[in-house]
């Protein structure tokens, strides 16, 4: 046998293997762990996380060296926002109750404990951050309006509190400065624009600061070690996240690249400026040994990074990394070799990595030339005929990305045997400002458009079938998906829609105490704007609405009310519409327990598998 024809033979028998590969079901990939929250013991001998390995987002520890992680909470519930002591011996967390938004701050031993209630309140308390010398905590809450969060700061012996904000928007972002005599924090209405808060852990003093781009944001990132210069993030003239240094006298400048936006930074005496930057849904650290020193990138632009935490020898960069077939896991890198370490192993249920879809990152053009990123997932087998249908993936927020992370909803369906494309529509962050101010007042239009044409982009590149494609999203993805099938019922043959949005009006009123601002910027509101209101209201347009749907909700949802999902069943089945509701008790806005996320994959991935079948 000569060498070609050995080839062939291996390509040939490689290519059987691949097809009669039986499909990881949607059960199997909810078995892969997902994680967040990475933060680092301050000696760099242990990072800690949170994870839902019992089924919940829990705290869980794993030692810097590798191991077998140790669980530190049972909640039951979902932890977030974790924050170590500065001595490593204690852990501030927060964690809500069935999805409800409305989380407490509890405090536990690092090396495991009961977790002690520091809050029980029914304010929201989250962002929880350690002063330098571990006494106090900073962190937000809302202690009047739902959701307009205040800046505070508890005494950690006494557990007294002291407001330091009294705003009408937000205040987010705390961070001590070393001395842990002021706390820099970030005042926005919209998440959009926002200026910079200087306040003084005493109470005493307040002030307030401009951005440097009018119109923009800032936000503070780290003192410097000298304690004389404060870090942010701040909008430059391109419409970028980048780094922004503000020195004595308040003056400021910027340093770094611009092109991408920064997301998280941090500033060692030794280490120098760490930072990430997202380019265009893949993440890379970055470092600068001094503000003005050549730039040196740490870890390929590939994948996701989720923040970052130093260790406090500036030894260590300690972060959750994942991309499109490799889940979330903390790694460990050495600052000074460049060499990385797997701390975890997220990849459970004998599901290879290797064996997944592989996500790439592609552009098209939309209807009016404008180039649209999105991410693709090309199915491995193919199990519903070929070209593949196609399942368009729509984010939320809108201001929000879709990146090449790992996300089990896609890889269920690419193994069920469709193409799955997860655009970067206008109004999305990540490719500057122009480009996230491209949809205001513009709901359904130029971004429905950009998800129609990366359908037919697929289809015209022989990838998709033009006639089998669904929609999905949550939040504004599924505002999108009730939308699309109400207005393009010939561009899409079915959709899920999960906690969106069918009525703006309906919407603004029920959510306008915490989103009346944000709703201004995006879409003004529904006086002013009654004609737009409604003209963008999937309501308005569903007696039009023909396609088969699925919907999805969270009973305990504070951002979408369950009433809105209902509201869209009931009128479709009146119609004598094909259409179903399914209702999560212990959910919020956003499913998390993975009892529900299994039951959420599989009964989305039968769905379109029935509507989207071969004819």
């Amino acid at each position: 046998m000569n060498m070609r024809t050995l080839l062939l033979v291996l390509l040939s028998a490689g290519a059987a293997t691949a097809a009669d590969r039986p499909a990881y079901s949607p059960k199997r990939l909810a078995l892969v762990r997902q994680m967040t929250s990475v933060d680092a013991a301050p000696n760099g001998k242990e990072a800690f996380f949170t994870t839902d390995i019992t089924g919940a987002m829990e705290l869980w520890s794993v030692p810097a060296s590798g191991g077998w992680p140790t669980q530190l909470t049972d909640l039951s519930e979902q932890v977030v926002s974790v924050d170590v002591s500065p001595d490593g011996k204690n852990i501030i967390i927060a964690s809500d109750y069935g999805g409800d938004e409305r989380p407490d701050l509890f405090l536990l031993p690092a090396a495991g404990g009961p977790a002690e209630n520091l809050t029980k309140s029914t304010r929201a308390e989250t962002s929880p951050a350690y002063s330098p010398d571990g006494k106090m905590i900073a962190f937000t809450a809302d202690p009047g309006e739902p959701f307009v969060f205040q800046l505070f700061v508890m005494d950690l012996a006494t557990r007294k509190e002291r407001q330091l904000t009294h705003e009408a928007v937000n205040v987010f972002f705390p961070v001590w400065s070393p001395d842990g005599k002021m706390i820099a924090a970030t005042r926005t209405g919209d998440d959009r624009s926002g200026d910079l808060v200087l306040a003084s852990a005493d109470g005493r003093m307040v002030e307030y600061a401009e951005p440097p781009v009018k119109g923009g944001i800032v936000i503070p990132q780290a003192w410097s070690p000298d304690g004389k210069s404060l870090l942010t993030a701040a909008e430059d003239e391109k419409g970028f996240h980048r780094l922004y240094l503000i020195g004595d006298g308040g003056k400021g400048r910027f340093i770094g690249p611009s092109g991408w936006d920064v997301e998280d930074a941090d500033w060692h005496k030794s280490a120098g400026i760490v930072f990430t930057r997202n380019e265009g849904g893949a993440s890379a650290l970055y470092r600068l040994r001094s503000p003005g020193a050549k730039l040196e990138r740490l870890t390929p632009a590939k994948g996701r990074i989720e923040g970052f935490a130093l260790d406090d020898a500036g030894r260590f960069a300690f972060y959750d990394w994942s991309d499109s077939s490799r889940a979330p896991d903390a790694w460990k890198l050495e600052l000074a070799t460049g060499k990385r370490t797997q701390l975890t192993r997220s990849m459970l249920g004998g599901v290879k990595a290797e064996e997944l879809a592989q996500g790439e990152i592609i552009t098209y053009p939309s209807f009016d030339g404008k180039k649209i990123s999105a991410v693709y997932l090309k199915p491995p087998v193919a199990r519903l005929g070929t070209p593949p249908p196609v399942v368009v993936m729509v984010h939320g927020g809108p201001d929000w990305q879709s990146f090449d992370d790992f996300h089990p909803m896609r890889q269920a369906l690419a193994e069920a045997g469709f193409a799955v494309l997860a655009p970067n529509y206008r109004g999305s962050t990540g490719f500057g400002r122009a480009f996230l101010d491209a949809n205001r007042k513009d709901w359904g239009g130029g971004d429905r458009k950009d998800m129609i044409a990366g359908a037919r982009f697929l289809a015209a590149r022989g990838e998709a079938d033009a006639k089998r494609a669904g929609i999905t999203g949550g939040s504004y993805g599924g505002y999108s998906t009730l939308y699309a099938l109400a207005r393009n019922e010939g561009d899409w043959a079915a959709g899920v829609a999960s906690y969106g949005m069918p009525d703006l009006v309906l919407d603004y009123e029920l959510s306008k105490s915490r989103f009346a601002t944000w709703y201004e910027t995006q879409m003004g509101n529904p006086k002013d704007d009654a004609a737009l209101f409604k003209e963008r209201s999937a309501i308005t347009y569903l007696d039009e609405l023909k396609a088969p749907l699925l919907l999805f909700q969270g009973a305990n949802d504070t951002n979408v009310p369950l009433a809105e999902a209902e509201l869209v069943r009931d009128r479709l089945k009146k119609l004598g519409r094909d259409v179903g509701l399914v209702v999560y008790p212990d959910e919020g806005h956003g499913f998390t327990r993975r009892k529900n996320l299994t039951d959420y994959y599989e009964r989305t991935v039968a769905f379109f598998s029935e509507k989207l079948a071969p004819r």
